[in-house]
């Protein structure tokens, strides 16, 4: 009964399968397809315009920003950080001319590298998305009074003495 069990799991079979001594008379032919071409649009790498977002402005010298490349890589809520231009380039989000000197943001350095490591996003384009982002709140504790911190002392006290 077990034995029969065995035959019928499909691990096993895999298992025994590979495990059979080559023999020229038993070939499995499957056909197989050919690749189909690709059109020349899809071809072509160039044509490909990431999808570009900003997501949220942390601080004055960063911006978190959603990058969607069907060619490249997909980053979600990816760190830039506020640089100069080295290089002329072209604009991620808006496709303008960058000259080398331009406020640009560009990804975070980190290990491995992004795959989107050489873009660049003209610090212009980021300003004026991220004033149609809807203002944070921010929160800010109120300082303590002097009866606050000396009944906060007595708590730490009481627990320490069990």
């Amino acid at each position: 009964m077990l034995l029969d069990a065995n035959l019928v799991d499909p691990w096993t079979r895999t298992i025994n399968l590979l495990s059979l001594r080559p023999d020229p008379s038993c070939t499995i032919e499957e056909p197989i397809d050919q690749p189909l071409r690709r059109r020349a649009v899809e071809s072509n790498a160039a044509t490909w315009e990431p999808c570009v977002t900003v997501i949220d402005r942390p601080s004055a010298l960063t911006v978190v920003l959603d990058w969607r490349d069907p060619t490249k890589c997909c980053y979600r809520e990816q760190l830039w950080v506020s640089a100069r231009a080295r290089v002329s380039g072209r604009c991620a989000m808006t496709g303008a001319a960058i000259e080398p000197g331009d406020d640009i943001f560009r990804p975070r350095p980190a290990r491995p590298a992004p795959r989107n490591v050489t873009a660049m996003v003209l610090a212009s384009a980021v300003e004026a998305c991220a004033a149609s982002l809807p203002p944070l709140l921010e929160q800010r504790c109120a300082p303590c009074s002097a009866e606050d911190v000396r009944r906060y002392a007595e708590d730490l006290a009481l627990d320490a003495a069990g």
